[in-house]
């Protein structure tokens, strides 16, 4: 049985695709540089209503359906305002992340 989106489409095919978006990517020579992260996201329970932001907890190996060889990550939902980012200036990236979420049922 394999993963699939809610429109019913492959995970694969969208890591295929966001794949060659950051190929493509790699050869614009566009100032802003866009990256895409791997990882899996554990979230607050459903019923938290404050805000939330997203930690990166740790660095993982490569995993699988990484055509890129890029490293995977964890993340974390965290209650509370996001802290002030150093991420101003014209030359930061955009970063895109892929999270593959599992919830739990009570």
């Amino acid at each position: 049985m394999g993963c699939q989106l809610s429109g019913g489409h492959p995970v694969r095919s969208v890591v295929s695709r966001l794949a060659r978006l950051e190929r493509l990517n790699r050869m614009s020579t566009a100032p802003s540089r866009l990256r895409v992260q791997y990882g899996y996201m554990k979230t607050l329970p459903d019923d938290y209503t404050g805000p939330r932001h997203t930690v990166t907890v740790r660095r993982l190996p490569p995993g699988p359906g990484a055509d890129s060889g890029e490293p995977w990550f964890e993340w974390e939902e965290r209650p509370g305002p996001e802290p002030a980012s150093d991420a101003t200036g014209p030359n930061d990236g955009v970063v895109i992340h892929v999270c593959y979420v599992e919830k739990t049922h009570a």
